[in-house]
């Protein structure tokens, strides 16, 4: 455990009653304990997994986003040959944020995205787009100077604004001016997290740590069944959220979380996959 926060301990009363149902033995760490005797590592937070992943036993991360798990590879990488560990990420897929775009905003059709040095696979989301019937806007921005400046021209091509995990654009200095200058322009927000729709987004899509930690098990049981740890993986299950206030002044008639959540899933069962 990397912290003591509500979403970890929220992780680790639902990874404690799946594994008791799937008779998984473990233990619950805090801080620097030593990790000698483990079979695996199930390192929840950024500052547990650059712990465990500084050790000789497999790790699965959880509670941290592609980026910060691809990063924490990187610069761990340096001489290795050993497998760094897997992951279940905290962040959605690239699809699953278009299907709730596609379901909640059919009428939209160009998306907006604010970008920079640190939003990580931006390839990804590009193809997305160009394999879907949307169009995608994107601006680039180097310095949080910028943002203010980069969200207006954008905001002028777009239906929609979507949020990418990347905190040199979305932080506790800068959200809440850029949900005001979205909202004054009219413009819908996609957010990241529940935090976001309550701050005033339009709506999201988001794995709860409750929802994670059965995928956890899952992925443990399968390693000590097997030796070998399934690649990183987002999360299976999930959730959407709707600020019916934000949707009622922009003059947007939403459905509700159950109606778009049961969309977005037969979306993905039509693909074949819920990715």
């Amino acid at each position: 455990m990397g912290d003591t926060g509500d979403a970890y301990a929220e992780f680790a009363e639902s990874f404690a009653v799946e594994a008791a149902r799937r008779n998984l033995s473990f233990s619950i760490l805090q801080g620097n304990a030593s990790l000698a005797n483990a079979e695996l590592v199930v390192a929840v937070g950024v500052s547990a997994a650059h712990t465990a992943l500084n050790s000789n036993v497999p790790v699965l991360c959880v509670l941290l986003s592609k980026s910060s798990f691809e990063k924490l590879q990187h610069d761990l990488r340096a001489g290795r040959s050993i497998s760094l560990g897997s992951a279940i990420y905290m962040d959605q897929p690239v699809k699953r944020q278009l299907e709730l775009i596609n379901v909640a905003l059919p009428q939209s059709k160009h998306i907006g995205v604010l970008s920079s040095a640190q939003s990580g696979d931006m390839p990804t989301l590009r193809k997305a787009v160009a394999e879907s019937r949307f169009v995608l806007h994107e601006e680039h921005t180097d310095s949080p100077e910028s943002i203010h400046r980069n969200l207006q021209s954008i905001l002028q091509d777009s239906d929609v604004l979507l949020t990418i995990p990347d905190a040199q654009i979305y932080n506790t200095m800068t959200l809440r001016n850029i949900l005001l200058t979205t909202y004054r322009s009219r413009v819908p927000v996609i957010g990241l997290s529940p935090a976001y729709v309550k701050a005033g987004a339009l709506c999201a899509v988001f794995s709860t740590p409750s929802q994670i930690a059965p995928q956890a098990v899952t992925m443990a049981k399968q390693f000590l069944e097997s030796g070998h740890l399934s690649a990183a993986q987002y999360p299976g299950e999930f959730e959407v959220m709707v600020n019916q206030q934000v949707a009622h002044s922009l003059g947007l008639e939403m459905k509700d979380n159950a109606l778009l959540l049961a969309q977005i899933k037969a979306a993905g069962n039509i693909l074949g996959k819920n990715k």
